[in-house]
């Protein structure tokens, strides 16, 4: 019998499917190479061949930028539509650093002029068949918006492999057109402390550069709860005082339910607010329901303050026992008794506690 043609010559030998893997690698480097040469003899574009072969339209503008590591990356700039933009997009917050959940309509109306003319494309990289958008977040939340009613988003997109550092310093050179808000600043001080166990707010100013009171001023507002924030149709519009007094907010809280109850009841007061009011306008009515709910709450909570009896005092300043009484509420109080002593007072409660049963 004849053997097959087409196989492998390396058949099932080890390392094998490595071996072809890099011979395919290495003839497409060689075809690609091959294939500029010929486009270029031919006077046809690189564009007009990937549209007619693969159906990437492209306007055509490419260009080649030198990264931060010295680098170089070759973009060619591609035209999406909507359900391309939003199911092959993303936006990394690490690399980008634009918060994307703050991203409104009202926020973003002064992109509006993109329904007739999108001056300047957005950019990114290829990962794994998605693009990961540097630059550009904003103009792509406001065409995702528009929920294909425009029709074309274009996009500066490389297939070159740059790192993450080279990534994030182009995303930080190419962001001009909006600066990023005081609680998305934040959150890049955030991830800096994550990613860098006992790094101090001096090195993270290095890094973002800010003074130390700037960073400190960015955390506090990173760590308010996004609930509080969404309250504010345009965030941007929030400044340190705002954030200070939103803390403020969520202290006098407490937890989580009782945060969400005081979201619920501004939420029902400024559901009126129109929408053509200037955004410092309805920043300030928002302020001042937050400002009179607050006042509320902390009358509130001093009234239902509780009372701490001592019952003992002890040489030891660490030991004490004492009663806390809450509206009908109670409870006993004892830090660092002995255990002898804890025994006893099991037994003259469980005593007590019986008497009264029967």
């Amino acid at each position: 019998m004849a053997k097959k043609r087409g196989g492998s010559p390396l058949g099932n030998a080890v390392g094998a499917a490595q071996a072809q893997q890099a011979a395919a690698e290495s003839n497409l480097t060689s075809l690609t190479h091959q294939l500029t040469n010929e486009l270029e003899k031919s006077g046809r574009s690189a564009a007009e061949y990937l549209q007619k072969q693969f159906g990437i339209e492209s306007v055509g503008q490419s260009m080649q930028w030198q990264l931060a590591s010295g680098q170089s990356a070759h973009f060619n700039e591609v035209i999406f539509s909507y359900e391309q933009v939003r199911d092959d997009t993303y936006v990394t917050f690490d690399v980008n650093g634009r918060d994307q959940s703050l991203l409104t309509e009202e926020s973003l109306q002064d992109l509006n002029s993109l329904e007739f003319q999108q001056f300047y494309p957005a950019v990114g990289r290829e990962i794994d068949g998605k693009l990961d958008i540097l630059d550009g977040s904003r103009r792509r939340a406001w065409f995702l918006l528009q929920e294909g009613r425009v029709k074309e988003f274009r996009i500066l997109v490389t297939q070159d492999d740059i790192s993450i550092a080279d990534a994030k310093a182009l995303a930080k050179q190419l962001q001009t057109a909006k600066e990023h808000n005081l609680r998305e600043i934040g959150k890049q001080c955030v991830a800096i402390q994550q990613a860098n166990e006992g790094i101090t707010q001096a090195e993270i100013a290095t890094q973002v550069g800010l003074s130390q009171a700037g960073v400190s001023k960015a955390i506090k507002a990173a760590s308010v709860d996004d609930n509080l924030v969404k309250l504010f149709p345009v965030v941007n519009a929030l400044s340190h005082p705002d954030y200070t007094l939103l803390d403020k907010v969520m202290k006098a809280c407490g937890d989580d339910v009782n945060l969400t109850e005081f979201v619920r009841r501004i939420g029902k007061k400024i559901v009126n607010i129109q929408a053509e009011y200037s955004t410092q306008d309805q920043k300030d009515v928002i302020i001042s329901a937050i400002k009179a709910e607050l006042k509320i709450t902390e009358a509130k909570q001093e009234k239902d303050k509780a009372e701490v009896m001592t019952l003992a005092q002890f040489s030891n300043k660490s030991m004490f026992a004492r009663k806390r009484v809450k509206g009908r509420n109670f409870s006993y109080e004892f830090s660092r008794l002995p255990k002898s002593l804890q025994d006893d007072l099991d037994h003259a409660i469980a005593q007590v506690l019986e008497k009264h049963q029967g």
